[in-house]
C-alpha cells in the first residue's frame, strides 16, 4: 500500500514536471516574441492585458463546469490541448494583430481552466498529512518551468534558431505532457470517499443532482475565511504584477544612469537564479511553515512581507552600489518566494474548508482573483503611478502605504481584542 502511494506521488511530481516544462518554453517569451512581429509598446500591452481580463471571466466557469459534471480529468486534458493549439497559431498571425488577439484570446479561454483544474485535482487526491507535502510535489513544476525557460532563453538568442524553434519545442513538448496527464493525473478517490462518508451519514445516498450549486457557492463566498483568503491573493496578484511589469524596467533604468549596461544581461540572469532559489525553497518548507504557523498564519506573512520588495527593487544602495544589487537579488527570492507560500496556503485551506462538491470552482476563483482581479488592477493602477511618480519613487510609495495599511489593522484587531477582555459596566 505504501509502495503504490508512493508510486502515485511520484506521478504527481512528473506531471506537474512536464506541464510546467511545456508552457515555460513558450509562454514566457510571448511578450519578447510580440515585440519582434513589429508590434508597438502599446499594442503589446492590450494584447498582455487579454490573460488577466479572460482569466477573470473563463476560470471561475470551468471551475463550475467540473464540478458539476465530475469530469475534471477530461476537462483538463481538452483545455490545455485546446490552449496549446490556439497559442501555437499565435505562429501564423503574426502579420495580423487583429488576428493575433483573437487567437490569444482563445488560448487565454481554454488556459484559465488548466492550473486552477490541476491543483485543485491534486490536492483533492491528497489526505489531510500529505497535502502539507502539496508545495514538495508543486515544487517539481517549478522546476520544470525554470528548466525549459532557461534553455529556451539560449534558443531564442541564438540567431541561428530564434522564436520559430519555441513553437517547435513547445508543440511537442505539449504532446508529451497531454501523454502524462493521462497517465498520471490522480484521481479524487479520496475527496470522493470523504465526501460521500459525509453525505450518506447525514443524507443518505450522496446524488449530485440534489445539491443547490448557486445557493453552496454563495454559502461558500460568504464564509469569512475564504473571503479574507480570496482578498489576500487578490491583494499579493496586484502587488506581483506592478513588480513583474515595472521591476526589470527600473533595474535597466538603474543600470543605464550608472553606465554599466554592458553587464545588465549576465546580472539579471543571476537575479533570475535567485527568484528561483527563492521559489524552490519555499515550496519545499511551506509545509512545516504551515505545521508551525497554520495556512493563514503563513498567509499573513507572505502580506507583510510585500512592502519590503517594493523597498528593494526602488533601490537600498548609493546608485548601483553592491548593496543596491544584494537588494535587487533579495527581491527576486522574496517575491517568488511570496507567491509559493500564498499559493501552496491557499490552495490547502481553501480546499480544506470548502464543500468537496465545490473544489474546483472555489479554486478557479482563487485562481481569478490572482491572475484575474489582481494581475489586471497591478498593470492598471502600476501603470498610471509609475507614469506620474515614476518607477522608483512608485515603488518607495506602495511600500510606505502598504506599511501603513498593516499598521492600521493591526491597531484595529489589537483594539478589537483588547475591548473584547475589557471589564463591561452596567
Amino acid at each position: 500500500m505504501e509502495t503504490e502511494r508512493s508510486s502515485s506521488l511520484n506521478k504527481i511530481r512528473l506531471l506537474y514536471f512536464f506541464y510546467r516544462f511545456s508552457t515555460g518554453s513558450l509562454v514566457p517569451f510571448m511578450s519578447l516574441f510580440m515585440s519582434s512581429c513589429g508590434f508597438t509598446h502599446e499594442e503589446i500591452g492590450r494584447l498582455q492585458a487579454i490573460r488577466p481580463i479572460v482569466t477573470m471571466i473563463s476560470a471561475p466557469l470551468w471551475g463550475g463546469l467540473a464540478d458539476r459534471t465530475g469530469r475534471k480529468k477530461l476537462i483538463l486534458i481538452s483545455t490545455f490541448v485546446m490552449s496549446a493549439i490556439c497559442r501555437l497559431s499565435c505562429a501564423f498571425f503574426k502579420d495580423d494583430i487583429q488576428l493575433f488577439a483573437i487567437a490569444l484570446c482563445s488560448t487565454s479561454v481554454f488556459y484559465a481552466a488548466v492550473t486552477s483544474l490541476l491543483d485543485s485535482i491534486v490536492v483533492s487526491s491528497l489526505d489531510s498529512k500529505e497535502r502539507l507535502n502539496f508545495g514538495k510535489l508543486r515544487l517539481w513544476g517549478e522546476l520544470g518551468n525554470g528548466i525549459s525557460s532557461t534553455l529556451m532563453m539560449h534558443v531564442s538568442n541564438n540567431e541561428a534558431y530564434g522564436f520559430e524553434y519555441l513553437f517547435i519545442v513547445h508543440g511537442v513538448s505539449a504532446v508529451v505532457a497531454v501523454v502524462f496527464m493521462l497517465l498520471c493525473t490522480p484521481s479524487n478517490q479520496y475527496n470522493n470517499q470523504s465526501h460521500q462518508t459525509t453525505q450518506t451519514k447525514a443524507e443518505g445516498n450522496y446524488n449530485c443532482n440534489t445539491i443547490d450549486w448557486r445557493r453552496s457557492l454563495l454559502d461558500a463566498l460568504k464564509n469569512a475565511e475564504i473571503t479574507s483568503i480570496l482578498g489576500a491573493v487578490a491583494v499579493t496578484g496586484c502587488s506581483i504584477a506592478v513588480l513583474e511589469n515595472f521591476s526589470y524596467i527600473n533595474i535597466k533604468t538603474v543600470y543605464k544612469a550608472n553606465f554599466q549596461e554592458d553587464s545588465l544581461g549576465r546580472e539579471i540572469s543571476m537575479y533570475r537564479v535567485c527568484h528561483a532559489i527563492g521559489g524552490v525553497l519555499t515550496w519545499w518548507y511551506s509545509g512545516e511553515w504551515q505545521r508551525r504557523l497554520g495556512p493563514n498564519g503563513v498567509i499573513l506573512a507572505s502580506v507583510c512581507c510585500i512592502p519590503l520588495i517594493f523597498f528593494l527593487y526602488a533601490g537600498v544602495g548609493d546608485g548601483l552600489d553592491a548593496w543596491t544589487k544584494i537588494g535587487f537579488a533579495v527581491a527576486e527570492a522574496i517575491r517568488s518566494a511570496i507567491f509559493a507560500a500564498m499559493w501552496s496556503s491557499a490552495t490547502i485551506r481553501v480546499n480544506s474548508i470548502c464543500p468537496s462538491h465545490m473544489t474546483a470552482v472555489l479554486q478557479a476563483i482563487m485562481d481569478a482573483s490572482y491572475r484575474g482581479v489582481g494581475s489586471t488592477a497591478g498593470a492598471y493602477v502600476g501603470g498610471v503611478l509609475c507614469k506620474k511618480f515614476g518607477i522608483a519613487n512608485t515603488f518607495t510609495l506602495v511600500g510606505k502605504g502598504f506599511v501603513s495599511l498593516l499598521c492600521t489593522v493591526g491597531a484595529l484587531f489589537l483594539s478589537s481584542q483588547i475591548g473584547s477582555y475589557a471589564p463591561k459596566f452596567n
